[in-house]
């Protein structure tokens, strides 16, 4: 995702969660159910003239995909801000219900092999003169968080936004977001991420929100028109049976009451993330947007 030409204002992409099933698995969820995430954006546009923009680069959850955060992508790019994410085939949503996940390569290196092409992009007809590989930070969700850990101590790394996840055994020494859904009951929002924050060093940001799970900092919760989530394909397609307890709590944790909608979430989770990326980036000279000045209701910001 990278901010685009005013030409290509008004333009809409759609992905649908199927088409990152096993194929076999795909074909069988009917027509009926709508899988279809749409964002604003235009696949292939011409890019704003005023780069070499900042680089982002996403690590997706455990059973998840690429595009899983795309809503925030897309607003970062319209910040001035590139996006870029990749598949992990050791945890992402096709081989984990193809059960193939066992001898996939790790996904730091998915990571660092994504860092590593960007910047053999500057020949390129759509994304020459876009990207600046001198100015990179990371973000991840869940299991992502832990990849996008292993990666900010490489050189160059200057920031990184973790969503709902931890720190597992390293504090990488660069400044750092942590965001938590209060209700998340997949990663513990108090042990897991707050103790993380306590952990990480200055400078650094925890914010919680309140009615919020696990996948409020994805589209997860927010597919179709009915807001279909991955297990009720999964039941569509008649493979309930073979969804266990904690891929059922995976697939749905922040999706249902007592969370809120996930679009009255996004403004904070979109809010933080910019105001701390253009900091890092040197956009702004100082963070803007990462105190009370919240437009969720019911966030704690805690600072350090």
């Amino acid at each position: 995702w990278y901010p685009a030409d005013e030409s290509a204002r008004g333009g809409t992409v759609d992905y649908t969660v199927r088409s990152f099933l096993p194929p076999a698995d795909a074909d069988l969820v009917p027509d009926t159910i709508d899988d279809t995430r749409s964002i604003d954006a235009t696949r292939d546009a011409p890019a704003a003239a005023d780069g070499p923009y900042p680089i982002v680069l996403f690590s997706h959850g455990s059973t998840s995909f690429r595009l899983q955060s795309s809503v925030l992508a897309q607003h970062l790019a319209s910040w001035g801000i590139v996006t870029a994410s990749t598949d992990h085939p050791s945890r992402d949503l096709l081989n984990a219900i193809g059960g193939t996940t066992e001898g996939q390569r790790p996904s730091i290196d998915d990571f660092r092999s994504m860092r590593t092409y960007l910047t053999t992009l500057g020949d390129d007809e759509i994304l020459g003169g876009v990207l600046d590989n001198g100015r990179v930070a990371l973000g991840g969700h869940s299991a992502g968080g832990g990849t996008v850990v292993q990666m900010a101590g490489d050189d160059g790394i200057l920031g990184y936004v973790s969503y709902a996840s931890g720190l597992g055994d390293e504090a990488p020494d660069v400044p750092s977001l942590f965001m938590a859904g209060e209700l998340d009951m997949i990663v513990d929002p108090v042990e897991r991420t707050a103790a993380a924050f306590e952990r990480a060093p200055a400078p650094s940001w925890l914010w919680s929100f309140a009615d919020a799970g696990h996948l409020a900092f994805s589209d997860l919760c927010a597919v179709g028109s009915e807001g279909a989530t991955l297990i009720d394909l999964a039941e569509a397609a008649g493979l309930g049976a073979l969804v266990d307890d904690r891929l059922r709590t995976l697939g749905t944790d922040g999706c249902e009451p007592p969370n809120r909608p996930v679009e009255e979430v996004w403004p904070g989770v979109h809010q933080s993330a910019t105001g701390f990326y253009r900091w890092v980036f040197g956009i702004d000279p100082e963070p803007i947007g990462l105190d009370e000045s919240v437009v969720t209701d019911g966030v704690t910001v805690v600072s350090k």
